[in-house]
C-alpha cells in the first residue's frame, strides 16, 4: 500500500502512489484543517455501506474501494455530496467528514486511532 496520511497545522494531506493512485485516479487530496468537522474510527464495510454510486475510481467488493462516488442518502448529507475513498483491506478506517468537497474521506492508515484524535484537537 502506498498511501500516505499526513496531519500539518492547516491541512490534511493524502498522497497516493503506485497502483493506489490508478486505482483511485487521484494522486494527492489535500483538505483543509478548518473544513474538517469529525474524525473516527470506523469498520470497514460500515465505511463502504456510506457510498451510493461509484464516480470514478474502483470497486472490487473485499479487495478495493479507492475513488469518488456518491454518498447514500441515509447518511444525512446534502444531495450531490461526495466521498473520496482509499480503503483496502483493513479492519478499521478512519473516515474524516468535512463541510467542502469531498464530504466524506475514508482512508487506511497504520494508526487509524491516532490520526483520529490528531485531526480532532
Amino acid at each position: 500500500m502506498a498511501v500516505t496520511t499526513q496531519v500539518t497545522h492547516d491541512e490534511l494531506i493524502i498522497t497516493l502512489t503506485g497502483i493506489d493512485a490508478l486505482w483511485a485516479l487521484k494522486r494527492k487530496l489535500v483538505v483543509s484543517r478548518s473544513t474538517i468537522t469529525s474524525a473516527k474510527v470506523f469498520d470497514r464495510k460500515a465505511t463502504i455501506r456510506l457510498l451510493r454510486l461509484r464516480l470514478w475510481g474502483s470497486y472490487l467488493p473485499g479487495v478495493v474501494c479507492a475513488g469518488t462516488f456518491s454518498v447514500s442518502k441515509k447518511v444525512g448529507l446534502p444531495q450531490g455530496s461526495r466521498a473520496f475513498m482509499s480503503v483496502y483491506r483493513a479492519k478499521q478506517v478512519l473516515v474524516v467528514t468535512t463541510s467542502g468537497k469531498p464530504a466524506i474521506i475514508g482512508v487506511e492508515t497504520p494508526e487509524p486511532e491516532a490520526f483520529a484524535a490528531a485531526l480532532s484537537a
